[in-house]
């Protein structure tokens, strides 16, 4: 019934121990579904049994868990806010800076930002809330990265690896592309491209993000969009989605052990080891995106 991004009233009914994860709210639904939220990510956000929350569906994942976030109290996403500059620290890039600043719950958030955007002693900075997570406010800088070089969606780049870098608990790759346009990858996404400094990197361009950093969508190690592969078939999932429902995928992992879904149109078809062939669509989040092959 809940559907991902939507926003849901709740009733908070009482606090349990869930032993192994602390304290969590027990929440109510009108339909009398009912959800667990972890306590320790809203301390400060004074939750009291019997009180009405408002929460946004941010996930539900293959087995039909629902995953919430509750509003925030002060900040909405899309609105920009003055935060307090804690400290300002050099980065790995000579054209950006690393930012720490507090929120209104005294919470140590981080940004990356363009060089030259900030006065000496200067106390706040104005930045904008892209989301929230887990009770803290994702932020980014409202100052636009220059990128002289113009780029056309589709088009291949080639760029290179700068380094690492940890922003608020995240790792990611820093990719440079000519004119110094930078790029930004999870690390926990792309781990097994095994990027090397000196090595080409060659991607896919798709887009500008919020910041003014390219997305782009590097070439696979192995697989080829459009390309016919076979995968062994590990187990069957339900995958949720707002527009269609629910609808049945074969669980396949790919050569790197990263697990994929192959929707599919009738289990009894199919069994646990069987292998399938399946046309690569592209790549998402270094995964390759499958469709089951017709069969010649």
């Amino acid at each position: 019934m809940f559907r991902v991004g939507e926003w849901y009233s709740f009733l908070v009914t009482k606090v349990i121990d869930v032993p192994g994860n602390g304290n969590h709210y027990v929440l109510k639904h009108v339909s009398g579904e009912k959800l667990l939220l972890p306590a320790k990510y809203y301390v400060k956000y004074n939750f009291s049994v019997n009180s009405i929350i408002r929460c946004k569906v941010d996930k539900i994942n293959c087995t039909g868990q629902v995953f919430i976030e509750p509003e925030h109290p002060v900040y909405k996403v899309g609105n920009s806010y003055d935060f307090k500059v804690k400290k300002i620290e050099p980065w790995l890039h000579d054209q950006a800076l690393k930012l720490v600043v507090t929120d209104v719950f005294d919470n140590s958030l981080e940004v990356v930002i363009p060089e030259g955007n900030l006065k000496a002693q200067q106390k706040s900075v104005h930045l904008k809330v892209v989301d929230i997570k887990k009770g803290l406010p994702v932020i980014s800088s409202t100052v636009i990265w220059n990128c002289s070089q113009i780029f056309k969606k589709g088009e291949k780049l080639e760029l290179f690896l700068h380094g690492t870098a940890n922003i608020q608990g995240e790792e990611y790759y820093i990719l440079i592309a000519k004119s110094n346009c930078l790029a930004m990858l999870k690390v926990k996404h792309y781990l097994h491209y095994s990027f090397k400094p000196s090595t080409p990197i060659f991607a896919i361009y798709f887009g500008i993000d919020a910041n003014g950093l390219l997305k782009v969508n590097p070439e696979h190690p192995y697989y080829k969009e459009g390309e016919l592969y076979s995968f062994q078939i590990s187990g069957f999932e339900l995958e949720f989605n707002n527009n269609s429902g629910s609808s049945k995928v074969a669980v396949v992992f790919d050569k790197y052990g990263m697990k994929c879904g192959v929707k599919i149109e009738n289990e009894k078809h199919y069994r646990i080891g069987d292998s399938i062939m399946c046309r690569v669509l592209g790549f998402k989040k270094g995964r390759p995106l499958l469709d089951i092959a017709p069969q010649q």
